[in-house]
């Protein structure tokens, strides 16, 4: 960690240290299932068939990976991101998997360079912050996503969002906060006319929604008997892990394994506002 004002999100300064080790702990793994359930559910529902993921950077572990399902699903996908290095990295990352998809470089996502209806599904999982025209990027999507726009936000009235920003040396990093608004998103799509079908919570795991690998957090709470019993085994390379293990096929029952830890994804409503990390929304064309 770099500064001080990254506890809030380390990401922004280790995010090529997890192409070096993709040990992205259990925190981050479970949620990559997460998101694989609502893909499942909106590929068969509007039978999808290319999908746009941009931004492609977000909260955490190895970047660009998020829509590896739809690569598995032979769906054409294409990733967008704004740091050429890291998009590079994240294609080898696809390839070495024997996973396709179109890669793209842009240097801001106010002008996507695509024609009208051009993807079934546009999405993103926390990326919305490193936009810096969410207005001109929220018409970029509603006109170049055909059937579905599936967007993740950070659940910044959940307990774990609200200590961190108040912990001794937790200044917000220089991220656009006010993008994370849920009424401005669905007021500018709905303009659009792109109605919202369907938002709630997801991501509520046992742990708090802090920026530490949920291994080293439960170690520092002397809860660490926890993750022996049912997290982060190692795989036979000696990685802890990650989701990559899932696609290769080294770790076939990985799903199963971490989504023992899924039992608060039904909670009552009070729960799941107070302890999820993100919020989904889902629009489709009127």
């Amino acid at each position: 960690m770099k500064n001080k004002a990254n506890f809030f999100f380390p990401i922004i300064d280790t995010w090529a240290e997890y192409f070096e080790n993709p040990d992205e702990g259990l925190g981050t793994t479970y949620e990559r299932f997460l998101l694989h359930d609502f893909f499942q559910r909106l590929k068969e529902e509007y039978k999808i068939e290319s999908v746009l993921e941009a931004p492609s950077f977000g909260m955490t572990g190895v970047s660009g990976i998020n829509s590896l399902w739809w690569g598995g699903e032979k769906i054409q996908t294409v990733v967008v991101d704004n740091v050429v290095e890291r998009l590079k990295l994240s294609k080898k990352v696809w390839e070495r998997l024997n996973l396709k998809a179109g890669f793209l470089a842009l240097n801001k996502f106010d002008k996507l360079p695509f024609k009208d209806q051009s993807f079934d599904l546009c999405w993103n999982f926390a990326g919305l912050w490193f936009v810096n025209d969410l207005d001109c990027f929220l018409t970029e999507f509603a006109r170049i996503a055909r059937k579905v726009i599936f967007i993740s936000i950070p659940n910044r009235f959940g307990l774990g969002y609200q200590i961190r920003l108040r912990l001794p040396g937790s200044a917000k990093p220089d991220l656009n906060f006010a993008n994370l608004k849920e009424k401005r998103i669905i007021k500018k799509l709905d303009a659009s006319d792109w109605k919202l079908k369907e938002k709630g919570y997801f991501d509520i795991p046992p742990w708090p929604d802090f920026p530490l690998k949920k291994e080293v957090l439960f170690d520092r709470l002397k809860l660490s008997f926890l993750i022996k019993r049912f997290g982060n085994k190692k795989n036979d390379s000696g990685r802890g892990m990650s989701i990559l293990d899932y696609f290769s096929g080294e770790r076939p029952k990985l799903k199963e394994e971490v989504l023992k830890f899924g039992f608060l994804e039904k909670a009552p409503f009070p729960i799941r506002q107070l302890w999820a990390h993100h919020r989904y929304l889902i629009f489709t064309k009127e």
